[in-house]
């Protein structure tokens, strides 16, 4: 995805003329404050390759072999966390009855609702109360990948439904937005097997004195 920072690069661009023929080239200074010196001033953020809007390698992306291990470690360790909220969420009683799926990630995961005929209502589309369901967990989830100590729970969530859908799947992409006191905040948007959005949510969580133990199914 282009940024504005990325389009800042683009416009110090220049075409030189050589024998091959014209080729683009860049100052050897900062984007962002034209400024031509040799160092870097290390205000941009490095992409995934660690290099900065100039195109060059950053300075500030690199890291020695005790740094990287210890972010290793870490990655580790909430992938390791993810996957025990993953199970535990499909050993809930509750979910025997919805057989859902669920992908949990860095401040997001992704909830899978296979449509039963037993989730209709009398017009044939599928109740809201599973569009509900669907979507508190996206975003109940996607909190608690970042907390890795206790369970949170809903203090409120809101619910828009767009459109209704009566067979395939349903599937709530949950997004954790930032923190307001000790609220956590949360989106999540809800698509049919389609693509098309039928619903959307956003609500608060907290974080509860309940451990996250073998016992609640964190394995």
């Amino acid at each position: 995805m282009t940024t504005p920072r990325r389009k800042a690069i683009q416009k110090l661009k220049r075409r030189i003329r050589t024998r091959e023929g014209l080729r683009e080239y860049s100052y050897l200074g900062c984007a962002l404050t034209r400024n031509r010196s040799a160092w870097c001033f290390r205000i941009c953020t490095p992409d995934e390759r660690g290099k900065g809007v100039c195109g060059r390698i950053a300075p500030h992306s690199l890291r020695s072999r005790i740094q990287q291990g210890i972010t290793d470690y870490k990655r580790r360790q909430l992938a390791e966390h993810w996957a025990k909220l993953e199970r535990m969420y499909l050993a809930a009683p509750c979910n025997d009855y919805y057989r859902p799926g669920i992908s949990i990630g860095e401040g997001e995961a992704e909830v899978v609702v296979p449509v039963q005929k037993s989730f209709h209502h009398a017009a044939g589309a599928v109740h809201g109360s599973v569009y509900f369901k669907a979507m508190d967990d996206a975003a109940f989830f996607a909190v608690n990948s970042l907390i890795e100590d206790v369970f949170v729970l809903t203090v409120n969530f809101n619910v828009y439904l767009t459109r209704p859908v009566k067979s395939g799947e349903i599937i709530a992409r949950g997004r954790f937005l930032g923190r307001s006191g000790r609220n956590y905040l949360a989106e999540a948007v809800l698509v049919d097997g389609q693509g098309e959005e039928i619903g959307r949510g956003n609500g608060a969580f907290v974080q509860s004195k309940i451990h996250l133990t073998p016992k609640l199914g964190y394995v």
